[in-house]
């Protein structure tokens, strides 16, 4: 009986055939939207921390910033029956005296929810619209943070530390990758409904 040598297909040739630098240029393809909105990511909070170590920054726009959100915070606080006065950056009351400082600011995590906004692969409508509503809860979210720190200070000044420094950060962070996680699941879901 005589027999013939297989063919081999034309996939196992060219997986044999394949050079190991063929091979991770294929991965490099693959993973390319997440190596790009890694890079986009990376360069933009460099150039961002990069800007916050300027006398620009820090000797004219953090000062007139702090004051602006010292000012919101008090009046959201005379809202609520607490006799406060600005000066700068520091809200002050007869009971109680709170300087906001750089840090207190949400800068950084606005910013940095902002560029992952900006650098997902989406519609650029939906990316700027998610970036400036985002921008805006967040605001509030730090606002409604100051309003209870200053409560805290006031009634309970022994928790404030700890509120502070323990648990309000913790949860302004949960909350921004919170409302990141939000935007990219509305984002896919219409995506999805005008695909079909």
């Amino acid at each position: 009986m005589k027999t013939t040598p297989r063919k081999r297909s034309k996939k196992q040739t060219s997986s044999t055939s394949e050079t190991p630098l063929v091979r991770i240029t294929t991965a490099l393809k693959k993973r390319l939207p997440q190596l790009r909105f890694f890079a986009i990511v990376v360069v933009v909070m460099g150039a961002y921390y990069t800007l916050t170590g300027t006398d620009a920054f820090s000797k004219q726009f953090l000062p007139a910033y702090l004051t602006v959100i010292a000012s919101v915070t008090s009046g959201v606080l005379s809202l609520l029956g607490f006799g406060t006065v600005t000066s700068g950056s520091v809200v002050s009351s007869t009971a109680f005296s709170m300087n906001i400082a750089y840090g207190c600011d949400a800068l950084e995590p606005t910013f940095l929810f902002m560029v992952v906004v900006v650098a997902f692969p989406s519609e650029w409508k939906k990316k700027i619209l998610g970036a400036l509503i985002g921008s805006i809860v967040l605001y509030a979210i730090n606002i409604i943070r100051l309003v209870t720190l200053f409560w805290t200070g006031t009634y309970k000044r022994e928790y404030f530390e700890v509120l502070h420094i323990e648990i309000w950060q913790a949860l302004f962070i949960i909350l921004a990758l919170a409302l990141f996680v939000v935007w990219v699941s509305l984002t896919e879901r219409t995506a999805h409904r005008e695909a079909v």
